[in-house]
């Protein structure tokens, strides 16, 4: 292992995870463990687990799970060498030397290229709202005005215009910016006739990170030629700007929490609708941008508010993908509801329409996320047809997905839901209930259903052996079709070789970019080898399974050469073999 691989497992050892947590948040002692409110996502009730033992925290609310390091990490919003440095002072541990000169610089150079792409940014946006108001601003005032958009609300969100295609790149000249900072912080194109502005000839928004920084922006067209190359355009992606993490206009949702209480947010799609609705005088809106909402999405929200309404229009709101952003906003802890907009208006047309106080009737109509998700198995499955070939042919398809929904309820909303079911589907409660015990693998929505055998095999023996099982080891890698079971496995083989004891917080470092159901995997056995107990029978039938993989690959790259050379009598042989070995294993 290198000097930095050992200065993390020192720096663990140093930094006991309940005495840096408890530094943060109030422990209180369940068990062999601690508990607290998590500061990862709203929660009322404590579902933050710290486990001295394993040195892992794991929040049963909202998935999230590490080692210390990364809850330093994520807690002071700072990069993993930042961390370091945090519990390395802490401890009283001095940085690695190679690390201190090496990362310390890279590090340095990072902030100061964030640093420097942020200056860009903010510069741009003062010219394209100067732009805005200049003599060839005209089509974009005209716009606005047809948008019905007030001069308060122009500077709220720093409306702009970029007027052509040169002006920009010659003002961030003028203000001693590089061409090559300009374009990696995606202001400014490299093309065929040089370097241009990304979006010109467009109506700008700028798009602000938490804390009120422009970090990219967004250009609506105005004309036929601009529209045909796409209605609206971002600025590309950059380190300031990653679509899927940002939310537009969630620095005015801060500031509007900041100012009072903010009882909920409205999630649309785009930046017209979150102006519309702000005149309006709802405060409380967002934009996901077009994107299906993510993890962080859901972090940034729960942030601000415990409730969150979702307003898509009547296609996105039927996508499998927008529902499973719901699902990862109820999953952090939020209440989620779900808004219909009639007349297949979206809330800015709605709203010029009919007016703000009935966009607000529309917010007290919204339903919660269950009777949503009813309401779009019943449009898939018309259980309520009166053809009752339909109707019988629809039943078991909507029973499943029914208790597939059910399934994800607290005790109280499920026995609510089991009632509402009862009644749409003619089946009693007794049966439903019976029906979604004996069903409980087949409906859970637990990323383990969706693993081969031998999948859930390989991360049922990598915890085992991270475990410490008495009786747990490997000889060789298995077939590793994922990056994070293949970086297991030779962190495990790599122990093995040195004759070093396997530690479970050290995935958290080899893995850091890895899902939280990925780990949780790794965190709960008995959910990966179709709930059995972790013992040893169980754990010598996974190694058989992943032991016949292996074999069975083997066998099809032989088969390929024996296609290739059928005469080659040797093959044949190890084929023999090599099938008869199998048959015994299995």
């Amino acid at each position: 292992m290198t000097d930095w691989t050992e200065f993390i497992q020192q720096l663990k050892r140093d930094n006991d995870i309940v005495d840096v947590i408890g530094s943060y948040l109030e422990l209180r002692r369940s068990g062999s463990n601690f508990m607290a409110r998590c500061p990862f996502h709203g929660e009322k009730t404590p579902s933050f687990n710290v486990n001295r033992n394993m040195q892992i925290y794991k929040c049963f609310g909202c998935g999230e799970s590490g080692d210390v390091i990364k809850f330093v990490q994520k807690y002071e919003s700072c990069t993993f060498v930042e961390a370091c440095e945090i519990l390395a002072k802490r401890a009283g541990i001095p940085m690695p030397e190679t690390a201190s000169d090496g990362e310390k610089e890279q590090l340095h150079e990072r902030k100061k290229k964030r640093d420097i792409y942020l200056a860009i940014c903010r510069e741009t946006a003062r010219f394209y709202y100067r732009a805005y108001y200049g003599g060839a601003g005209k089509i974009a005032r005209d716009y606005v005005a047809k948008r019905e958009f007030d001069e308060a609300t122009v500077k709220k969100f720093g409306i702009g215009y970029s007027p052509d295609s040169r002006s920009l790149p010659e003002y961030l000249r003028s203000k001693g910016f590089s061409e090559e900072d300009c374009i990696k912080c995606g202001v400014l194109q490299q093309t065929t006739r040089g370097v241009v502005d990304a979006l010109c000839g467009r109506l700008i928004i700028p798009i602000f990170n938490m804390q009120g920084q422009v970090i990219a922006f967004g250009g609506r067209g105005l004309d036929d030629y601009t529209i045909s190359h796409g209605k609206y355009k971002n600025t590309t992606e950059t380190s300031l700007f990653v679509k899927k993490d940002c939310l537009f206009a969630i620095n005015i949702a801060k500031e509007q929490k900041q100012q009072t209480a903010l009882p909920y947010l409205v999630v649309v799609e785009g930046y017209m609708d979150v102006i519309a609705m702000y005149q309006a005088g709802f405060k409380g809106a967002v934009a996901s941008m077009g994107t299906s909402l993510t993890e962080q999405q859901a972090k940034w929200l729960s942030r601000l508010s415990d409730t969150v309404y979702i307003c898509y229009d009547g296609d996105a709101a039927g996508q499998k993908a927008t529902v499973r952003g719901m699902d990862i906003l109820d999953r952090a802890g939020l209440e989620v509801r779900v808004m219909t907009v009639p007349e297949r208006l979206d809330p800015d047309e709605y709203i010029k329409k009919y007016g703000a106080s009935a966009f607000e009737e529309l917010i007290g109509q919204a339903m919660p996320l269950p009777d949503y998700k009813l309401q779009l198995l019943e449009n898939a499955f018309p259980i309520s047809s009166g053809d009752i070939t339909q109707r019988n042919n629809a039943l078991p398809k909507y029973i499943k997905g029914a208790l597939k929904m059910l399934k994800s309820l607290d005790d109280v909303s499920q026995a609510r839901y089991i009632t509402s079911v009862s009644l749409k589907t003619g089946y009693s409660e007794d049966f439903l209930r019976r029906k979604l015990n004996s069903t409980e693998e087949e409906i859970s929505d637990n990323t383990t259903d969706e693993l081969s055998p031998e999948d859930k095999a390989k991360y049922f023996v990598a915890a085992c052996i991270l475990r410490g099982e008495g009786y747990a080891s490997i000889d060789e890698k298995p077939v590793c079709n994922t990056v994070f079971l293949s970086v297991i496995y030779d962190y495990l083989l790599e122990c093995r070789a040195k004759g070093e004891k396997p530690s479970v917080d050290m995935m958290y470092t080899l893995c850091p970019d890895a899902s939280s159901e990925q780990f949780a995997e790794i965190l709960e056995p008995n959910l990966s080898a179709d709930r059995r107990a972790v013992n040893e029978r169980t754990f010598a039938e996974c190694k058989r399974l992943i032991t016949v993989e292996k074999l069975k690959l083997k066998r099809e790259e032989l088969m390929q050469q024996i296609k290739n050379d059928p005469s080659n009598a040797g093959l044949l042989t190890q084929l023999g073999e090599l099938s008869k070995k199998i048959t015994d294993i299995g």
